[in-house]
């Protein structure tokens, strides 16, 4: 391979030199760099395309992980007590339950395993393997880390212990571990150049990494290094790459995104162009823990209205004003066809109410299949169903843009201001009462205790539509158990590591649960050893994002210090 080094430095106008290179400033990028720089003691330098660092973490609930004063306590993650000062985290939107440690601070680590307990949420790492080993070691190694310095400054951190709604960022986990390894890189003396996004990979006449090419706000930059992380993230915001994988979804119809703007798959494509393998595989798209909801969801509004409009006792409609669906039936059953791919769901008073003092009592589940905890933030958020129900009413009938939930006395009224024919919607309604009255659904079989007929005003819709969040891993870059970049032939490719949700996990390390994807199992020959003929398993959520990027800067480390 001939080597770049030449032509792109008469290109460049500025040069860099470090060690280290990681792109992107995120939750695996700024992990990475933290702990590659203590361990190796070289010099690290982060590219990161935004102003400020966060990526998808700083949106994240990340479960249990809290503001880290607390030291190692070495929980189990299917409830058991941690033994040491670990404090107490609260779960986000995809943990579940509050993780509570013995006295010593607000600690509290990712899944409540390190100093605390948990009720066993499924997006745990597995315990057993390679899986164990990673998560053991960055569990000991964040928790020791935030109680190494209580007197860090962290700007923001305050804005985000008391989050009204976790359905709406910043998370206040993901938030509070971009916050503090920020800080921890400027202690440390590693350099972030914010809105300088990474264009090229470079590399020797021997194919190792010798540089990156950027463009930053001075005009473009080369940075040689020996060595280069990539944690840029997923094509979440990348529509045509989006489109390729999933057409049926991707269909230019209404979708609302849930990922930062800058996930534009830059660092898939860049490993791809220098010859990295990118995962081809075909996956169920709930698969990597929920990258894509197929719908209806109300966001970016209310947490607890959000959960009272996927309640199967409302009514879901399209903007036909039809049933489309049995609401207690599949949730996979998708919107991307529907007229705008959206739906109404729609309630009377009794059934608004029913649901709604159910969501103040612990009624509605989390991941894990157990109730939220009142202590909870989305507990607390459940509580004020009726409040923030009443609040989007409102402002809805005072004029407001978006699409808020409607209130109105008659099915006539309500039909309007959903702008669905008001003659559908009365018929849809009554036939949908005579199937209550009668104790069977004869349209879509919903089962009777759902079956709750709409009459009694006031009436309700609300909105739902479908979201799109980052791409948690699937095609993304193939990497082995030690996140180096593997090329088609599952060969490692000298001095590139990949982390977070730009990269595929293969072989037997498997740091996210979740669904299991649908595509067929991949047998591969005896004594085949080549990590691409194996199953693959997805690398997805903040959690599972962070440890992606401990690991690749363990194994970075440990080669910056062999040269």
């Amino acid at each position: 391979m001939p080597d770049q080094r030449k032509g792109d430095i008469a290109m460049a106008q500025k040069i860099l030199e470090c060690d280290l290179v990681v792109l992107g400033a995120g939750g695996a990028g700024l992990i990475a760099a933290v702990r590659a720089s203590e361990d190796s003691g070289k010099k690290v330098i982060v590219l990161e395309k935004a102003k400020k660092p966060g990526g998808a973490t700083y949106f994240a609930g990340l479960p249990g992980v809290g503001m880290g004063v607390g030291g190692p306590g070495g929980g189990q993650p299917q409830g058991g007590q941690g033994a040491g000062p670990g404090g107490q985290g609260q779960g986000g939107p995809g943990g579940g339950a509050q993780a509570q440690g013995a006295p010593g601070g607000q600690g509290g680590m990712p899944d409540g395993a390190a100093g605390g307990q948990s009720s066993g949420s499924r997006y745990q790492m597995a315990d057993s393997g390679e899986s164990a080993v990673l998560k053991n070691a960055f569990n000991a190694w964040y928790s020791a880390k935030m109680a190494s310095d209580k007197n860090l400054e962290v700007a923001n951190l305050n804005l985000y212990q008391k989050h009204p709604d976790p359905s709406i960022g910043p998370g206040s986990g993901g938030s509070q571990a971009i916050e503090y390894m920020a800080a921890f890189c400027k202690k440390q003396g590693v350099q972030i150049l914010y809105q300088t996004p990474a264009k090229k990979l470079l590399t020797d006449a021997n194919g190792k990494i010798s540089g990156v090419l950027a463009d930053s706000p001075e005009g473009e930059v080369r940075v040689n290094c020996k060595a280069c992380i990539i944690a840029t993230g997923g094509f979440g915001r990348n529509y045509e790459m989006l489109r390729k994988r999933w057409p049926e979804e991707y269909n230019y119809k209404e979708i609302f995104f849930l990922c930062p703007p800058g996930m534009t798959g830059d660092g898939i494509n860049m490993a791809e162009a220098i010859g990295a393998q990118i995962n081809q595989d075909k996956w169920d798209m709930a698969a990597g823990g929920g990258f894509f909801s197929t719908g209806p969801v109300h966001h970016p509004y209310s947490w607890a209205v959000q959960a009272m409009m996927q309640n199967a006792k409302f009514i879901s409609v399209t903007l036909e004003a039809k049933r489309w669906k049995n609401e207690a039936g599949d949730i996979s059953q998708t919107l991307a066809n529907l007229p705008g791919a959206v739906a109404y769901s729609v309630a009377d008073a009794d059934i608004v109410e029913s649901v709604g003092s159910k969501l103040a009592t612990g009624g509605y589940l989390g991941p894990d299949g157990n109730p939220y905890s009142a202590n909870s933030s989305e507990g607390k958020a459940l509580a004020k169903w009726k409040e923030d129900l009443e609040y989007e009413v409102s402002i809805d009938d005072a004029g407001a843009g978006g699409h808020h939930a409607k209130k109105a006395d008659t099915l006539v009224e309500l039909a309007l201001k959903m702008g669905v024919d008001p003659a559908t919607l009365t018929a849809t309604v009554e036939r949908y009462n005579k199937f209550c009255a009668a104790g069977k659904d004869a349209d879509f079989g919903k089962p009777s205790e759902n079956l709750l007929p709409v009459r009694k005003a006031p009436f309700y819709a609300i909105y739902g539509h479908r979201y799109s969040q980052c791409t948690k891993g699937l095609n993304g870059i193939a990497v082995n158990i030690n996140f180096e970049a593997l090329n088609p032939r599952g060969e490692v490719m000298p001095g590139l590591w990949a982390a977070g949700d730009t990269c595929t996990i293969y072989g037997d390390l498997k740091i996210q649960g979740g669904p299991t994807p649908q595509r067929e199992e991949k047998k591969p020959a005896a004594g085949d050893t080549n990590p691409l003929h194996l199953t693959p398993n997805p690398c997805g959520g903040s959690s599972a994002a962070m440890m992606a990027g401990y690991r690749a800067a363990e194994r970075a480390a440990a080669y910056l210090k062999k040269l």
